[in-house]
């Protein structure tokens, strides 16, 4: 622990090649987050490497003492907004089949009903904490537990109810707030 935070010294000091020792220490691990939120190895091994540009270029603003979370943590909100953006695109490429409406599916109408509901949320979202957030999108959009969140994040998993307790109370407050 101590000789990471002599190495982030010397980096931002202007060695910046010794930055390469703590991606080759934390290079499987990043990779492993991200693997397990976005599910490709390609995507994985995209998120990683933007993990790893993000942690270098925000390594002023660490002031923590454990680095290793904090490079996870970017990791999980990198995953999770590349998930978000695939999920985005993937609703604006949807067309509406004549057989989805002649089947009983959802009419043109209740599916732009719920794409304004989905495009509110997503805006409500934008403007909470990140560490709100980042739970919120674990538990809702990836369907993970409450456990593997804990484990994720590393922190106690009365942390992340708490938390998506919390979010959810915001989400509430400012759903109303913003019309229904």
């Amino acid at each position: 622990m101590e000789h990471e935070h002599s190495l982030i010294k010397q980096i931002l000091l202007g060695d910046k090649n010794l930055f390469e020792q703590l991606v080759l220490k934390y290079q499987n691990l990043v990779f492993t987050v991200c693997l397990h939120i976005v599910d490709n190895e390609h995507d994985a091994e995209n998120m990683a490497q933007e993990t790893f540009l993000a942690a270098y270029c925000a390594l002023s603003d660490f002031h923590g003492s454990n680095f290793k979370s904090w490079l996870c943590k970017i990791a999980v909100n990198k995953s999770i907004d590349f998930k978000r953006k695939q999920s985005k695109v993937d609703i604006v490429d949807y067309t509406i089949e004549e057989s989805d409406l002649m089947d009983g599916g959802d009419s043109v109408e209740d599916m732009l009903i719920q794409s304004e509901r989905m495009e509110k949320l997503e805006n409500i979202l934008s403007g909470i904490s990140a560490k709100y957030r980042v739970v919120v999108e674990a538990f809702y959009y990836d369907r993970l537990s409450v456990k593997e969140i804990s484990q994720r994040l590393e922190l106690p998993e009365k942390t992340i109810e708490t938390q998506l307790y919390r979010a959810r109370q915001i989400i509430k407050e400012r759903w109303g707030t913003n019309g229904t």
